[in-house]
């Protein structure tokens, strides 16, 4: 089913993205949060917490603006929260071409390959401890739903 549920209806794996990126944009890393990382992800907590950091670092590194973040308390999603976790949902549901499209929209150009090979690594470790990341509907795919819901 194409459906996902609005975005203030969270998944533990989005909310855990969505304060660890937070977090790593004001501070640079938190060790509660490996923590978290560790108790989610079991033994490639650790490794998928520090690649996190690579994807935030490369993100600020090849952007050519800010990102528009939230405080870590904050429920709401901002729209580049949204994005990015967005970009994690397309790794995990293995849609390049649609992960290429958002990281592009991103970084406002073409975006280097680690951080495409940071957000899958992150999304495959995710989901191999059943920690689910949705992704938004691709603009292409938005037509055949609406048929296929009017059929």
């Amino acid at each position: 089913m194409l459906h996902h549920a609005p975005r203030d209806v969270l998944t533990h794996g989005e909310r855990l993205l969505v304060r660890t990126v937070r977090v790593l944009a004001l501070r640079g890393g938190c060790d509660g949060l490996k923590g978290g990382f560790e108790e989610a992800c079991g033994v490639g907590g650790d490794e998928a917490y520090r690649t996190l950091q690579v994807f935030m670092q490369q993100l600020g590194a090849c952007g050519r603006r800010p990102l528009k973040l939230s405080v870590v308390t904050d429920p709401a999603l901002t729209t580049d929260e949204a994005a990015i976790l967005d970009v994690f949902g397309c790794a995990q549901a293995d849609d390049y071409a649609s992960l290429d499209e958002r990281l592009a929209s991103l970084v406002g150009g073409t975006p280097p390959s680690a951080l495409g090979a940071a957000a899958c690594w992150v999304a495959q470790a995710f989901g191999l401890n059943g920690l689910s990341l949705r992704s938004s509907l691709t603009p292409a795919a938005t037509p055949a739903t609406l048929l296929y819901a009017a059929e």
